[in-house]
């Protein structure tokens, strides 16, 4: 058996990506919507520690090839692989890697670099290589260091934008302005790196909402990003980070549906981009049905796909309300019972 770190979590595009572990948890770790990295300290593993695992992983591929081709399956590598475990090596090869945790980014950029060219010497056949990046660490790296990064073989970065408004960053404590990430999101692209920023549905509340969408497209506007994919806020998920205490104390009150959905209408009759928009790769998008597309050639249909989807959240919501509501009125005549 082969063994190697992992990170414990990816984006959902990398489902079938081969999943190697640089660095542990996050350097920041202090936005309030986020419980994902709140455990150990933040640490950068070592170089030769990171090779190990690489050899780990293509001594692993290796078995499940020659296995395959025992029991008869040498044309069906991949469909057997996927059977065990294995999605990332797929027609017996692999072709896409992500590097976790939360930053990767952050290490020295002669480490990264060096872990990358042994990325691409072990995998010949490698396509894509991704990874988590913070705006601020990216802001960093002078425009050489990116683009040794590039050369060596890192093709996508996932940054979370989550808003382009100054008071809501200060707010969930992201650590980091509208200016950096425009800033930071130029450079990488000037760098040639596919970019794809993350965005939250629900940030502002419904109390600063507008300001929320109005500040989100001026960053997206400014930087074009490849990507943009929809996170939609939801805190019933993470009750353990502050932003749900404000929600329980009523500093800060969630979007209903019909609110989310008008939020990404408006968003998108603000955007001036060349982006492809992907809300499909995330459950808590539900109420958004299939708005994937790639502005501006497919605006008219998300309108009205976000048409319809905006009378079937506001049918939601009203039975919300009225299950609300017949649970308060079962509890008072509980009481007076």
């Amino acid at each position: 058996m082969h063994f190697w770190e992992t990170p414990p979590q990816r984006p959902p595009s990398e489902a079938y990506s081969l999943l190697i572990r640089a660095t542990r948890n996050c350097p920041w770790g202090r936005c309030e919507f986020c419980g994902n990295y709140r455990g150990p300290k933040f640490a950068i593993r070592p170089v030769e520690e990171i090779k190990r695992d690489i050899r780990q992983a293509k001594a692993a591929a290796d078995d499940m090839k020659a296995w395959a081709e025992r029991i008869g399956c040498s044309d069906r590598i991949g469909f057997v692989a996927k059977a065990n475990g294995m999605p990332w090596l797929g027609d017996g090869v692999v072709k896409h890697v992500f590097i976790g945790d939360a930053d990767s980014p952050i290490m020295k950029t002669k480490d990264l670099a060096d872990i990358l060219v042994f990325l691409h010497e072990t995998f010949p056949r490698l396509e894509r290589v991704t990874t988590y990046a913070r705006a601020k660490t990216l802001l960093r790296k002078s425009a050489e260091d990116l683009k040794i990064l590039r050369q060596a073989g890192l093709t996508r970065l996932h940054v979370g934008l989550e808003s382009g408004d100054d008071d809501i960053l200060e707010y969930i404590h992201k650590g980091t302005t509208a200016d950096e990430m425009i800033r930071s999101g130029q450079k990488v692209r000037e760098a040639g790196f596919e970019l794809s920023e993350y965005i939250m549905p629900g940030l502002g509340g419904t109390e600063r909402w507008r300001q929320h969408v109005s500040g989100t497209a001026l960053v997206l506007n400014r930087i074009d990003p490849q990507f943009i994919r929809l996170r939609t806020l939801n805190l019933g998920m993470v009750p353990e980070v502050p932003l749900f205490a404000k929600n329980r104390r009523g500093e800060f009150t969630l979007q209903s549906l019909a609110g989310l959905v008008t939020e990404v209408r408006t968003l998108i009759e603000a955007l001036a981009v060349t982006s492809e928009i992907i809300v499909s790769d995330f459950a808590l998008n539900y109420y958004l049905l299939d708005i994937d597309g790639r502005l501006p050639e497919d605006r008219e249909r998300m309108y009205r796909t976000l048409d319809s989807a905006l009378v079937m959240a506001r049918q939601k919501d009203d039975e919300r309300e009225n299950a609300r509501r017949q649970r308060e009125s079962q509890s008072q005549d509980d009481r007076q019972s």
